[in-house]
């Protein structure tokens, strides 16, 4: 009988599954029928064998893939969000405009303390802890509360951002086709963000700055009425004209700069229910309005601008701060109320008529005892731009901080 030998395993390299190479030995054509009966066998178990292992590798694969570690996907995100993506972006765009331009990522993930600080109180600015916690208290006043339990995920951090940056960009890009009207120069300044606007010296006399070497200031003449720079700042913010155009063209559209707003359907006042000025909203604008005059091409979502070095986050948290801490005083009020007529009421806007990491506590110190209504004498009770404000007064406008929470 001769025999032809065949060696059936799985060659694997794995102990687990090495069975010590199992050989079967094949009959030759002379082998009697016993013979190839039990050679059969013996292929059936090495079949069997094969299966299992086979099984097992499987097996093995799936526990391997489970442990490895995984991407962060959307489909990870919670429930919630996923389902009220659309309204949470809307939300998140409304809020980078009217209350945080620079939004803390960290504290987005946070929950919302049990007692927090009253975000338009005195105590905001108080001390880092009732900062934080009055970041929180207007942040979760502003998302709707059914999406609260949802708002400590890293997904909700990351649409709220990108969102706000989405937004961001877009305004800008409508704003460079009107900046000339906004500040009354050629179009062509603004249109092309890379012009040379540093060597404007209409733009200069905005910014306070002369020459090439500039050093940005953080209340420059534009925020003053007729771009007249006051040393003692006690009419900072009063050139609201200015406040007004952009919010009028951001929140009704630009084509509606000179006219009567009429409230479309898809404009951002409409979408967002947005009726009245608010501190971050004046902030907003008077930022944006800076960085139009800037040599800066891009916003920068880290705040400080490439090409001015301007720190555009300091400047709004600053400017923010302000409004709220002196929302209730009479020239504040005025401000305010002369903004919210002249973007949400009938009034038609007049042009306007011209004239990097420094220490600026001493000028906020300054600024903010000027805006102390106290010291006010009653000269300055009405500014000079509002004797026209009662042709044009509307309902009544609420005083206080808020942030709409019906977009």
């Amino acid at each position: 009988m001769s025999h032809l030998s065949a060696q059936l395993s799985d060659n694997s390299s794995d102990d687990d599954f090495d069975e010590s190479n199992n050989q079967v030995s094949i009959p030759g054509p002379n082998a009697s029928k016993g013979e190839f009966m039990e050679a059969l066998k013996a292929l059936q178990l090495e079949v069997q064998r094969l299966r299992k292992d086979n099984r097992a590798l499987k097996e093995n694969n799936k526990v391997l893939l489970a442990k490895k570690p995984k991407r962060k996907r959307r489909v990870e995100a919670p429930d919630e969000l996923v389902a009220h993506e659309q309204t949470i972006s809307l939300y998140a765009r409304k809020y980078g405009m009217t209350v945080e331009t620079f939004p803390d990522s960290e504290l987005l993930t946070k929950k919302c303390p049990d007692s927090p600080t009253p975000f338009n109180s005195q105590d905001h600015y108080k001390t880092v802890l009732t900062q934080e916690s009055a970041f929180l208290d207007e942040l979760y006043a502003h998302f709707l509360e059914r999406i609260h339990r949802a708002m400590e995920s890293v997904y909700f951090k990351d649409l709220v951002n990108k969102s706000i940056s989405d937004a961001r960009s877009n305004e800008i890009k409508k704003l460079r086709g009107v900046a000339g009207d906004i500040f009354d120069l050629p179009a062509k300044y603004f249109t092309n963000p890379s012009h040379d606007r540093a060597g404007v010296i209409e733009i200069q006399k905005m910014l306070g700055v002369s020459g090439k070497t500039q050093a940005y200031k953080i209340f420059p003449p534009l925020l003053f009425p007729g771009l007249q720079e006051d040393p003692t700042l006690k009419s900072v913010f009063s050139n609201w004209i200015l406040f007004a155009k952009i919010l009028r063209a951001s929140l009704h559209g630009i084509t509606l700069l000179h006219q009567e707003p009429c409230g479309g359907s898809k404009t951002n006042a409409r979408k967002w229910s947005f009726q009245q000025v608010t501190p971050g909203s004046i902030a907003w604008a008077a930022v944006i309005a800076i960085f139009l005059l800037s040599p800066d091409t891009e916003f920068p979502g880290s705040g400080a601008g490439k090409s001015s070095t301007i720190n555009y986050k300091d400047l709004f948290y600053q400017y923010k701060k302000m409004l709220v801490m002196k929302w209730d005083t009479r020239r504040i009020k005025n401000i305010v109320d002369s903004t919210n007529n002249h973007v949400f009421g009938a009034a038609k806007l007049s042009t306007l008529n011209p004239a990097g990491g420094e220490d600026f506590s001493e000028e906020i110190n300054r600024a903010m005892l000027a805006l102390d209504m106290s010291s006010d004498s009653e000269a300055d009770k009405t500014l000079p731009a509002l004797s026209a404000l009662s042709a044009v007064s509307s309902a009544p406008v609420s005083s206080t901080p808020v942030s709409s929470a019906a977009p």
